[in-house]
């Protein structure tokens, strides 16, 4: 003898509605502004959040999950740079003029040294340090021809930078090329710099027509603890919207805010 249990249709209706709210809970789905790019921002908390990024702490396993999922080949750019004073001074002839210091605490440019005098941009516009704000006490360090970026060093080891094509000579605008990682179309990309203060300050940069300009920055400080991400280590790209990253911390001593970190650019 057969038997038909029948379940009523209201029942089973108000099965699948509970089924599908309790999954809707589970995550969290935000959108970034190509329709193509989604992500859960549930995995982990967020830390910090404006009106171009989110920035949230996971826990270990998501992020090696994502890492290792992650078909994208080794992320570390490698530019091609001269660290030969002569051959960059050769090759930026026209466009900057070494000199060295005098007794008046200026850069002559009839004396030898690695120091800059002058610069003249190829849209005609010019920079006298002696005459600037305050002169600049850094010496050359590497010129990356493919960025058109000169590097420099000034006092208690700090960044210096000046971006050749776009004309700014700023460092927080221009970072330092060996922080480069770009995504994966380069549309956008982690830059960075060393202030002179331990730690290292983090910004991203979209591309645009001219170059790339400054998208957002990184905090420096997310706990109460603060100096969070004074170091970041591996870093890698997901897609063009999201990139992973772990904080670090000298010494032996058990840190809390040693984390794992996720951003998404909206």
């Amino acid at each position: 003898m057969n038997f038909k249990i029948k379940i009523p249709v209201v029942v089973l209706g108000l099965s699948i509605i509970i089924a599908c709210n309790n999954n809707q809970t589970k995550q969290t789905v935000a959108t970034s502004k190509d329709a193509d790019t989604l992500t859960l921002v549930s995995e982990g908390k967020i830390v910090y959040e404006n009106d171009t990024l989110v920035m949230s702490t996971i826990d270990s396993l998501p992020f090696f999950q994502a890492k290792a999922e992650s078909t994208l080949p080794n992320p570390k750019d490698t530019l091609v740079y001269i660290s030969d004073f002569a051959k960059a001074k050769e090759m930026l002839k026209g466009e900057v003029t070494f000199g060295g210091w005098n007794d008046a605490y200026k850069v002559d440019s009839t004396l030898e040294g690695e120091f800059i005098a002058f610069i003249r941009f190829q849209n005609g516009d010019t920079i006298n340090p002696n005459y600037a704000k305050y002169t600049w006490d850094a010496g050359f360090v590497r010129y990356y021809p493919s960025e058109r970026i000169l590097l420099m060093e000034g006092g208690h080891t700090s960044d210096f930078s000046i971006d050749l094509n776009q004309g700014i000579a700023q460092v927080d605008l221009v970072g330092n090329p060996a922080y480069l990682l770009s995504s994966p179309s380069k549309k956008y990309r982690l830059n960075g710099y060393f202030p002179g203060q331990e730690c290292s300050e983090y910004f991203i940069q979209q591309k645009g027509t001219t170059g790339y300009q400054l998208l957002g920055r990184l905090p420096l400080s997310v706990t109460e603890e603060g100096f969070d991400l004074c170091t970041i280590t591996d870093i890698f790209w997901k897609n063009d919207h999201e990139f992973y990253f772990r904080n670090f911390f000298y010494g032996e001593v058990p840190d809390q805010r040693k984390k794992f970190f996720k951003v998404l650019i909206k």
